[in-house]
C-alpha cells in the first residue's frame, strides 16, 4: 500500500489561485449590483453590441434635443406673453385716443399716455432670455430698438421731429402747430410720417433687426422659427401711433386738425393690435408643434432605453445571490487558508 504524499505549499496555491479568482468575480458582481447592467456588455452580447450602441448614440442624440428644446420654449414663451402684452397695448391704446377725442379731454393726458405705453413698449421688446433678444430676428445679441424717449434723443425721435419740421416749417412744440389745417395734417401722415415706419427709414432710424428670424431643429425631421423681430407689421403699426402721439403737436392742434391725427392714432393702434395678435397665433401653432416634437422625442427615447435595458440588464435577484454565494466561498477560503498557514512540522515533533 502507497500513501499519497501531501504538499501545504501546493495546497496553498491553490487556494490562492480560488481566492483571486473569486475576487475578480466578485468586483465585477458587485459592479453589477449597482449599474443594474453586465459588467462586460461586449463579452454577454457579442455580435449585438453593435446595435446597443447605434441605440445609445440615438439617445444621446434625443437627449440633445430635447435639452435645446427646453430652450426653446423658454423663449417661445417669452415671445408669446410679449405678443400678448404688445396686443392689448395697441388695442388699450386705441380706445383711450378715441376718449380723449369724444370727451375732449386734456390731449396732454393722451401725450403722456402715449409715452407711458411706448415705455412699456420698449421694455418688452428689448427684454432678453438667455442672452437671446427674441425681437431682434438673426440679430439676437444686440436689442432691437433703441429707447424712442431717451435723452440725448434716439435716432428714431430725431428723425420723426425733424420730418414734421421739414413738412410745416417748425417743430411739433411750436405754437404756429395751430395753423396747420385738416388737408396738411393728412398728407404729412400719408407722406413723410408713413414713410418713416416703411424702408429704408425704419432700419435706418427705429429697427437693428433682421426680417428673417431665428430657427431651430425641434427633431430630426422639422425646424421652427423660434424668434421674432420688431420689423413686424403689428409692432411697427403700434409705433406709428404712439409717435405720432408723442410728437405730432397733438396738444397745439385746432380741433378739426387734432380729429384727423386722433383717427389715424386709434385706427392704426387697433390695426397694429389685430396684426399681432394674428403673429400671435403664428406662435402658438409653432409652440404646438414644438410640445408634439418633445412628445415623441421623449417617447422614442423611453422605448429604447427599455430596449438597451432589457439587453444590458441584469436579474438584481439573481445578481444578488451570487453576491451571497460568493462572500460565503471567499469567507470559507480565507478560514481554509488560515488553519492552513497554521500547519508545522513543529506540532508533531
Amino acid at each position: 500500500m502507497k500513501a499519497d504524499t501531501i504538499s501545504s505549499l501546493v495546497s496553498r496555491e491553490i487556494l490562492r489561485t480560488a481566492n483571486a479568482r473569486n475576487q475578480t468575480t466578485l468586483a465585477d458582481t458587485l459592479k453589477e449590483f449597482s449599474t443594474g447592467r453586465h459588467a462586460d456588455v461586449g463579452k454577454v452580447l457579442g455580435g449585438r453590441v453593435g446595435g446597443v450602441l447605434d441605440m445609445r448614440y440615438i439617445v444621446g442624440s434625443l437627449t440633445g434635443l430635447s435639452n435645446t428644446n427646453s430652450v426653446v420654449k423658454q423663449r417661445m414663451d417669452h415671445i408669446q406673453s410679449s405678443f400678448a402684452a404688445l396686443r392689448d397695448l395697441g388695442a388699450d391704446f386705441s380706445e383711450s385716443t378715441i376718449g380723449v377725442h369724444k370727451t375732449g379731454s386734456d390731449r396732454s393726458l393722451l401725450i403722456s399716455d402715449a409715452k407711458a405705453r411706448m415705455g412699456t413698449l420698449t421694455d418688452v421688446l428689448r427684454t432678453s432670455t438667455n442672452g437671446v433678444y427674441a425681437f431682434s430676428g438673426l440679430n439676437i445679441s444686440a436689442p432691437p430698438i433703441e429707447d424712442y424717449l431717451s435723452e440725448p434723443p434716439s435716432a428714431a425721435r430725431t428723425a420723426v421731429i425733424d420730418a414734421f419740421t421739414t413738412e410745416f416749417g417748425f417743430p411739433p412744440d411750436d405754437p404756429q402747430v395751430a395753423t396747420i389745417t385738416p388737408a396738411e395734417m393728412e398728407a404729412y401722415i400719408d407722406g413723410p410720417f408713413s414713410a418713416l415706419f416703411e424702408e429704408p427709414s425704419w432700419s435706418a432710424n427705429f429697427s437693428q433687426a433682421t426680417d428673417e428670424v431665428m430657427r431651430d431643429r425641434i427633431s430630426h425631421r422639422e425646424e421652427i422659427d423660434t424668434s421674432a423681430t420688431v420689423n413686424d407689421t403689428g409692432i411697427r403699426q403700434v409705433f406709428f401711433a404712439l409717435t405720432l402721439a408723442i410728437d405730432g403737436g397733438a396738444e397745439r392742434l385746432r380741433t378739426d386738425t387734432f380729429e384727423v391725427m386722433a383717427t389715424r392714432i386709434a385706427d392704426r393702434a387697433s390695426e397694429g393690435g389685430h396684426n399681432i395678435a394674428a403673429t400671435q397665433a403664428r406662435v402658438g401653432v409653432a409652440e404646438e408643434r414644438l410640445a408634439q416634437a418633445n412628445e415623441r422625442i421623449s417617447l422614442e427615447k423611453t422605448t429604447l432605453e427599455q430596449r438597451i435595458g432589457e439587453l444590458e440588464g441584469v436579474d438584481s435577484y439573481e445578481v444578488a445571490d451570487r453576491l451571497s454565494l460568493l462572500m460565503t466561498r471567499i469567507e470559507s477560503s480565507y478560514s481554509v487558508t488560515a488553519r492552513m498557514q497554521q500547519l508545522t512540522l513543529l506540532n508533531y515533533l
